[in-house]
C-alpha cells in the first residue's frame, strides 16, 4: 500500500500577503484620488464665489455716477459678498483714467488657496460733463 498524498486546497501564505499588498495599494490610491478631488472641488467653488463677488460688485459700480468712481482699498468679504472682518475673500478696486471721458475699472478678488486672484475689468464712459451732465 502506498501512502496517499494530501492535496492542499486554498491559498498559501505568500498569495495572501500578495493579495493584501495589492488591496492596500489600490485603497491608498483611491484615498489619494478622493482627497485630490475634494481639494480641487473646494478650489473651484472658492473661485466661483470670487467671480460672483467680482461681477456683482462691478455691476454695482456701473450704476454709480461715473465721475465719482474712485480707487478703493481692500475689503474683506464673506462668501456671499458681504463685508466681514475675518472674511476669506479680499476685494480691491482700481480705477484708471484711460482718456478724458473713459475709465478702466479693475476689480480683483483674492480667495482661499488661490495662486492667482480673479481679475475682472470693465470700461466706464463718463460722458461730456461732470456728474452725468451730457
Amino acid at each position: 500500500m502506498t501512502p496517499t498524498r494530501k492535496v492542499r486546497r486554498g491559498f498559501t501564505l505568500v498569495s495572501m500577503i500578495v493579495a493584501i499588498i495589492l488591496l492596500a495599494v489600490g485603497l491608498s490610491s483611491l484615498a489619494s484620488a478622493n482627497a485630490s478631488t475634494i481639494k480641487l472641488q473646494t478650489l473651484a467653488q472658492n473661485r466661483t464665489n470670487a467671480i460672483a463677488i467680482g461681477r456683482a460688485y462691478l455691476e454695482q459700480v456701473r450704476t454709480r455716477d461715473p465721475w465719482l468712481v474712485e480707487t478703493e482699498s481692500a475689503v474683506r468679504l464673506g462668501a456671499e459678498g458681504t463685508p466681514e472682518a475675518d472674511g476669506p475673500y479680499v476685494r480691491t478696486m482700481t480705477v484708471t483714467v484711460t482718456r478724458q471721458n473713459l475709465v478702466k475699472i479693475d476689480v480683483k478678488v483674492d480667495y482661499p488657496r488661490a495662486q492667482t486672484p480673479v481679475l475682472l475689468t470693465t470700461l466706464l464712459f463718463r460722458g461730456n460733463g461732470l456728474s452725468g451732465a451730457q
